[in-house]
C-alpha cells in the first residue's frame, strides 16, 4: 500500500474486487507536484470514510459525468464502486500498467431527462 501517498493508487485496491464507496466531494487542485517531481494541475475526487482522495482521469471523470450529469455538485453522495483495472495506459510513460476505475449505475432522473430530450417528450 502507498501509505506516503495522500491520493489513492491501485495497490490500495488490489485483490479487493469492486469496493463501494461514497463520493464526499470532488476538488481542484493547483501546482500538485506530482511523483515524476512535476507540478500539475488537476481534479481529485474524496470518499466519505477515506482519508485518500482519488486522482480524477478523463476516463473515470467521463463515467461520472454519464451516470450522474456534468454538474461535480451533484456527484456528492452518490454510491460509485472502484476497482482495479489492469492494462490501463499510463500518460506520463505509455505503458500499461494497473489503473483505478469507477463504475456507476446511471441517475435515474438524469435518464429519464435525457431520454426525454433525446425524443422530445416524457420517458
Amino acid at each position: 500500500m502507498k501509505r506516503s501517498s495522500k491520493f489513492l493508487a491501485s495497490e490500495d485496491f488490489l485483490g479487493l474486487g469492486d469496493v463501494e464507496v461514497t463520493i464526499e466531494g470532488v476538488y481542484e487542485h493547483a501546482d500538485e507536484v506530482m511523483q515524476d517531481g512535476k507540478k500539475k494541475g488537476f481534479f481529485s475526487i474524496g470518499f466519505v470514510k477515506s482519508p485518500k482522495r482519488m486522482v480524477l482521469n478523463a476516463t473515470n471523470r467521463k463515467m461520472l459525468a454519464a451516470a450522474f450529469g456534468a454538474d461535480v455538485q451533484n456527484w456528492t453522495g452518490k454510491k460509485v464502486h472502484i476497482y482495479v483495472k489492469d492494462g490501463v495506459r499510463n500518460p506520463a510513460g505509455g505503458e500499461t500498467v494497473c489503473g483505478l476505475r469507477i463504475k456507476a449505475k446511471p441517475d435515474p432522473e438524469l435518464l429519464k431527462a435525457k431520454r426525454a430530450g433525446m425524443i422530445g417528450g416524457e420517458a
